[in-house]
């Protein structure tokens, strides 16, 4: 499984090492078939998080975007590496969760 990331800022860890925080808009699983599905997260705020991407684009003297970016990062990778700084999740009620590996179509 991939998770799909959306860096939204920066913060210095108690060593002194800049860090970035991400919000996971989803994930990207593998069907029985081979075939790749993304899993979103319907809750994530895409236009909040365009704005904070363009707002660390202006303060590093970068261009601003139109679009977010999305970085993909396998599961295994980033959790034996110490794993990433997440905003927390808010909980959900309701929608539709796919059973094992099926799309939810």
């Amino acid at each position: 499984m991939k998770k799909l990331l959306l860096k939204t800022g920066t913060y210095v860890n108690g060593q002194g090492e800049t860090k970035n925080n991400y919000v996971e808009l989803g994930a990207i699983i593998q069907g029985n078939d081979g075939s790749e599905y993304a899993i979103i997260e319907p809750t994530v705020d895409l236009a909040g998080v365009l704005i904070k991407q363009n707002a660390m684009a202006a303060k590093e003297g970068k261009q601003q975007r139109d679009s977010i970016m999305c970085g993909i990062f396998e599961k295994q990778t980033q959790q034996s590496q110490g794993g990433f700084q997440q905003q927390p999740h808010q909980n959900q009620t309701g929608g539709f969760m796919p059973q094992g590996n099926q799309p939810p179509f």
